[in-house]
């Protein structure tokens, strides 16, 4: 599996969000769903933002070791 599908399976795994929030969400009052939902998605978004800050950082680690074996 390429870099790319897995970091496509982690991100679609992070929006699509857990049976058990949505289940929580769909108990809850009605005029409570809202905000739930909003603060869930807020959650699923940093998740989101946090995977591609630490992708971003592991492809910079490895091109530097690159770097560094290139210069010996």
């Amino acid at each position: 599996m390429s870099i790319s599908a897995n970091f496509n399976a982690a991100a679609s795994s992070i929006l699509a969000g857990s049976k058990a929030s949505n289940a929580m969400i769909a108990a809850a009052p009605e005029d409570q769903r809202p905000f739930l939902q909003a603060q869930e998605q807020m959650q699923r978004e940093a998740k989101l933002v946090e995977l591609i800050s630490n992708s971003m950082k592991k492809i910079e680690q490895m091109q530097s070791a690159i770097v560094g074996n290139m210069r010996g």
